[in-house]
């Protein structure tokens, strides 16, 4: 066995959780998720795209105001179809068609894992760490996706499914009580400072801030990225 290095802190936990984009992955596409779906949507719906965009627009506004303020969670389909219902199209006629649409926009964005994750998150796997997914999100994954990250992580655990979008305690403690671990156990892996690192500092779990951006957070590491954790377990 490898001796510590002397000064060296190491951290004893059984479980490892982590925040999606920013931190495992990222997006390549630039434009607005709603053109996409838009552009599927005039396929099946004769709609005034202006009018529709104001609309949405103003509701995703309220949606993020909503938010912050109150950290309870929206699905994007939902928003889609509030937007929808304003100009006279009723929800049980245009939910099959929003949810296709809203796949064929999600197929659109193109993500790539930051290249050292694959490798970290193998070796904690081969190591006997339990390891789970926090996300916040309204977008749903799609299904290709979400088996990839099934065979990854033990707990997947996204907002728009939960209620309710970190920092929010009960999405962490929901993941804790599925990994059957507690909390000064687990450690959990961000990039945000406040959704992820004060989040979990606040229901009692250790934290990793992952610099992707040049700053710095309250967290028990700061690292620039996801491989230099492995230092630490």
């Amino acid at each position: 066995m490898t001796a510590r290095k002397p000064h060296q802190t190491y951290f004893e936990v059984d479980a490892v959780t982590f925040d999606d984009f920013g931190t495992l992955r990222f997006c390549v596409s630039r434009e607005d998720i709603i053109y996409p779906i838009l552009r599927e949507l005039g396929k099946r719906i004769r709609l005034d795209k202006n009018k529709f965009l104001e609309k949405y627009f103003k509701m995703d506004a309220s949606y993020h105001k909503k938010l912050q303020e109150t950290l309870k969670e929206s699905l994007l389909d939902d928003i889609i179809m509030h937007a929808l219902k304003s100009f006279g199209l009723k929800p049980q006629m245009t939910r099959s068609i929003v949810e296709k649409a809203v796949d064929k926009g999600l197929a659109t964005r193109r993500t790539r894992w930051y290249a050292d994750v694959p490798h970290t998150l193998s070796l904690l796997r081969r190591k006997g760490y339990k390891l789970g997914l926090i996300s916040n999100t309204h977008w749903r994954y799609p299904e290709s996706f979400r088996n990839e990250v099934e065979r990854i992580f033990e707990v997947i655990t996204l907002s728009y499914e939960h209620g309710y979008a970190k920092p929010h305690p009960s999405i962490f403690l929901a993941t804790l009580k599925k990994l059957q671990a507690c909390p000064n156990r687990c450690l959990h892996a961000g990039d945000d400072h406040i959704a992820d690192i004060e989040g979990a500092k606040g229901v009692g779990m250790k934290t990793a801030f992952i610099r992707r951006k040049a700053q710095m957070a309250t967290a028990d590491m700061n690292l620039e990225q996801l491989n230099e954790l492995l230092k630490f377990l």
